[in-house]
């Protein structure tokens, strides 16, 4: 499940965003979006799903017998000092919440996004944060604040079988202009909101960014701060 291989069938099936339309507790959405007979072999292919992340929220809360936010907010929040994070409700309002937007490519016209019981994203993305916050999170799991190193470097671990997924990252070496440096990168995107997370492993050096819209390529974005943090000129000038 952590390397998106374990065969269950893509919870959003063909009719995508419906299933988050829809007010539904964890177990009955697991019964009824994350079931059914497996497409393949667990471990054998790699294939995107949220109902993984999902099964494993609802793992967490049966080893330890409370709710996945305690969790959160015990081993991680508190810790690391992440005052502006947490679980998203469609009921709860979060004082500063950006709203979310897509882009016509037609007219470049911004549109709402559609609306949606976020809460069912539950541990695959129901979530809200900062900047700021998710500089703590990156440096609490690379300077071993979080998890000790052995378990870190597990984590970092790639199988190239599965396009590079290590465990909740995609683990490579891609080249930024005249450098290849070895990455820890997450990307996410629910509709107008969108992410990335790209952290340089041997230089300790992080880009974060974030956007309440479709209409930027984050990965350019990206690619453009990395060029400047290592010293580099950017490619593209505006």
């Amino acid at each position: 499940m952590l390397t998106y291989s374990s065969g269950i069938p893509n919870c959003e099936g063909t009719t995508g965003i419906q299933v988050y339309q829809t007010p539904s507790s964890v177990n009955d959405f697991i019964n009824k979006y994350c079931s059914g007979k497996p497409e393949f072999k667990p471990g054998a292919a790699f294939s995107y799903t949220n109902n993984d992340y999902i099964i494993l929220g609802r793992i967490i809360e049966e080893i330890t017998g409370k709710p996945f936010t305690e969790n959160l907010k015990d081993y991680i929040l508190k810790p690391l000092g992440m005052e502006n994070t947490g679980l998203l409700y469609n009921k709860t309002v979060v004082p500063g919440l950006a709203n979310t937007y897509n882009i016509d490519d037609s007219t470049g016209v911004f549109y709402n996004d559609d609306p949606m019981y976020i809460e069912n994203y539950y541990s695959a993305g129901a979530m809200y944060s900062t900047v700021e916050d998710l500089l703590k999170f990156d440096q609490g799991i690379f300077t071993n604040k979080l998890l000790n190193k052995s378990t870190v470097d597990l984590m970092l671990t790639p199988y190239p079988e599965l396009y590079q997924v290590a465990y909740g990252f995609w683990v490579y070496e891609p080249v930024f202009g005249t450098q290849k440096i070895k990455v820890a990168n997450r990307q996410g995107s629910i509709w107008g909101a969108n992410a990335n997370w790209l952290h340089l492993i041997d230089a300790n050096k992080t880009i974060i960014v974030l956007s309440n819209t479709n209409a930027t390529n984050l990965p350019e974005f990206t690619e453009q701060l990395v060029l400047i943090a290592t010293g580099q000129k950017p490619t593209v000038l505006r």
